[in-house]
C-alpha cells in the first residue's frame, strides 16, 4: 500500500470510527464460468513471495532467433524449452521457477486435437478439476494443475502467450502461483484465470483483446493482483468471483497499481467479498468498477469489499451502438465511474471520480429472487451498511474541474447506508435523491427503504431483461452515452 494510500485509509477508519459459483437464468450473465461449480480454499495459506532472478532451482524457456540482452542473456546457455507448458510438465520440486524469455508462445503442441478419453469431454458444458487436470488443453493454453509455489516470469520485454483456446494461463488448485512479466492477449475467454487457489499473485501482467476477462480469480484466498495494465477486452478488464469471504475480518484479494481501460467494464466483483480495491486507474470503459450480487450463489450477497484512493474517470465508452451480433453480454450503465448492484458494509472512501457522465457512483438494490432465493426473509438482504466517505467528485487530482453527470446515484432502497465528507466540482455533491442521509444519520426506514424508488427501480428491472442480439428492453436507458456534463 502506498504512502498516500495509508494515510487515506487511516483518515478512513477514523471517520467511522463457503460460497459456490453457478448459473442463473434470472439474472443477466455477471461473470465467465469457469468451468465448474467452485469453492473458496480454506484459508490456511499466504500471499506467495516474488523469488528475485536469478532464482537457484529453475528451468528456462526460449524462442530460438530473439533478440536478447541482459538477464534473458545470461539465461539463455540454460534453455531447455520452446514451450512454457513443456517446461510446467517438466517441473519436479515445489518452489520452482520457470524464466520465459522474449518471444510470442503460440504454444503450438496445446493446440493438438484431443484424442481418446478427451476427445469425448470436448463439447462438455462443464469439466471437473480432475478432468482438466487429464485433459488440460481443451480450454487452456496454458495449464498449472496441482503444483505449489510456481513462479513463471517473463523475462525482459515482448514476452507475449497468445492462442486459440478459451483460456491463456490457467492456474487451477495451484497455490502460491506467481505470475509476472508477461503479456496474454487474443484469447475468447480469460487471458489468466485462477481458479480454487489459495495464495496467488498477478504481477506487471499485461492483458489485452480477451473476449471475456483480461484477469480472472474464481473462488480464491490470499491474492494480489498488482502493477497490471487490462485492455480491451470484452468483459470486465479485471475480474474477482467469490473471493473468499471473510465478513470482514480480513481481506481475500488486493488489486494495486493497476490500469484497467477500454473494456466493458473496469473491474468486476461478482460476489466480489473481502477485497481491497486501491491505487488503480479505472478510465476509458462503459462502467469503470462493478460489485454484484446478480447470480445464483451460497454465501451471497456480496459484501466487506473496500475502494481506496482509485482514480475513476472518463468511462463513458459506448459498445451497445451499433454492435449488431457483437454486443456485450451483460447489461451496465454506459457513462459511470463506480456501481454497487447489491452489496452489503462496502466502503468507498478518498477516491478521485470525474468526467463519468451518466452517474459517478451508483447504488441499487438486488432482490435475493434474482439469484434464484425463494426464501422471502431474504429477499431484503443486500443494499445495506454501505459507506461513501471522502471522495472527491468531479475535479481531477490536479483540481480542474471534470463533472460527473450526477456524483451520487441512490435507489432509495436499504438500511444503514450513508454518504460524508464528500466534496464536488458542483460545489456539492449533486445527488440523486438531492438529500443523501450521512454517517451520523445512515438511512433507516425512509418513504422508499423497503423495495427502492419505483420509478428507478423500473429502470434496474428493465435492463435486467438485456441480452445480447435482442432488441434492447423498453425502459432501459443505460446503452446510450449521455452527453458531457456543461462545467
Amino acid at each position: 500500500m502506498g504512502r498516500f494510500a495509508r494515510r487515506l485509509l487511516v483518515a478512513v477508519v477514523s471517520a467511522l470510527s463457503t460460497t459456490v459459483i453457478t448459473s442463473s437464468v434470472l439474472a443477466p450473465p455477471a461473470v465467465a464460468s469457469p468451468g465448474r461449480p467452485v469453492t473458496p480454499p480454506a484459508g490456511g495459506y499466504h500471499i506467495p513471495a516474488y523469488r528475485p532472478a536469478p532464482a537457484t532451482q529453475r528451468l528456462v524457456v526460449c524462442k530460438p532467433g530473439a533478440h536478447l540482452t541482459g538477464l534473458a542473456q545470461q539465461l539463455a546457455a540454460e534453455c531447455g524449452y520452446h514451450d512454457i507448458q513443456a517446461a510446467v510438465d517438466a517441473v519436479r520440486q515445489r518452489g520452482t521457477t520457470i524464466y520465459v524469455l522474449p518471444g510470442t508462445y503460440r504454444e503450438r503442441p496445446s493446440l493438438a486435437a484431443p484424442s481418446g478419453a478427451c476427445r469425448a469431454l470436448a463439447d462438455a458444458a462443464t469439466l471437473t478439476y480432475d478432468q482438466q487436470r487429464a485433459c488440460p488443453h481443451l480450454r487452456n493454453l496454458i495449464s498449472v494443475s496441482g503444483l505449489e509455489d510456481l513462479q513463471i516470469e517473463g523475462v525482459g520485454a515482448g514476452v507475449v502467450v497468445q492462442g486459440d483456446r478459451p483460456v491463456g494461463v490457467r492456474a487451477d488448485h495451484a497455490d502460491g502461483f506467481y505470475l509476472r512479466g508477461v503479456t496474454v492477449q487474443g484469447f475468447k475467454e480469460d487471458g489468466v484465470a485462477v481458479v480454487e487457489t489459495d495464495g496467488f499473485a498477478l504481477d506487471r501482467v499485461v492483458a489485452r483483446d480477451d473476449g471475456q476477462h483480461g484477469l480472472a480469480a474464481y473462488a480464491t484466498d490470499h491474492g494480489v493482483i498488482a502493477d497490471c495494465e487490462a485492455s480491451g477486452n470484452g468483459d470486465a478488464g479485471i475480474a474477482t468471483a467469490s473471493a473468499s469471504d471473510q465478513r470482514g475480518d480480513r481481506l481475500s484479494v488486493e488489486i494495486r497499481g493497476c490500469r484497467s481501460h477500454g473494456n466493458l467494464i473496469g473491474y468486476s466483483g461478482t460476489a466480489g467479498d473481502s477485497v481491497y480495491v486501491h491505487d488503480n486507474e479505472f478510465s476509458g470503459n462503459a462502467t469503470g468498477a462493478v460489485l454484484d450480487s446478480s447470480v445464483q450463489a451460497v454465501g451471497m450477497p456480496q459484501n466487506h469489499a473496500m475502494f481506496v484512493a482509485n482514480r475513476v474517470f472518463g468511462n463513458n465508452a459506448d459498445p451497445y451502438r451499433d454492435c449488431g451480433s457483437h454486443c456485450p453480454a451483460r447489461a451496465v450503465p454506459v457513462g459511470t465511474g463506480m456501481l454497487l448492484a447489491g452489496g452489503d458494509e462496502n466502503t468507498y472512501a478518498s477516491n478521485f471520480v470525474y468526467d463519468n457522465w451518466r452517474y459517478g457512483i451508483a447504488q441499487y438494490w438486488i432482490p435475493a429472487s434474482r439469484r434464484g432465493e425463494t426464501d422471502p426473509a431474504k429477499q431484503r438482504d443486500t443494499s445495506h451498511g454501505n459507506r461513501y466517505v471522502g471522495n472527491l467528485m468531479g475535479v481531477t487530482p490536479f483540481g480542474a474541474s471534470a463533472p460527473n453527470g450526477v456524483d451520487f446515484w441512490w435507489d432509495e432502497q436499504g438500511d444503514g447506508n450513508c454518504w460524508q465528507n464528500n466534496a464536488s466540482s458542483w460545489g456539492r455533491p449533486r445527488s440523486d435523491p438531492a438529500a443523501l442521509p450521512d454517517c451520523d444519520h445512515p438511512s433507516s426506514g425512509g418513504p422508499y427503504a423497503q423495495q427502492g424508488n419505483p420509478a428507478k427501480t423500473a429502470v434496474v428491472t428493465a435492463c435486467a431483461g438485456y441480452a445480447p442480439g435482442r432488441r434492447q428492453p423498453a425502459g432501459c436507458t443505460w446503452f446510450t452515452a449521455p452527453g458531457r456534463p456543461a462545467a
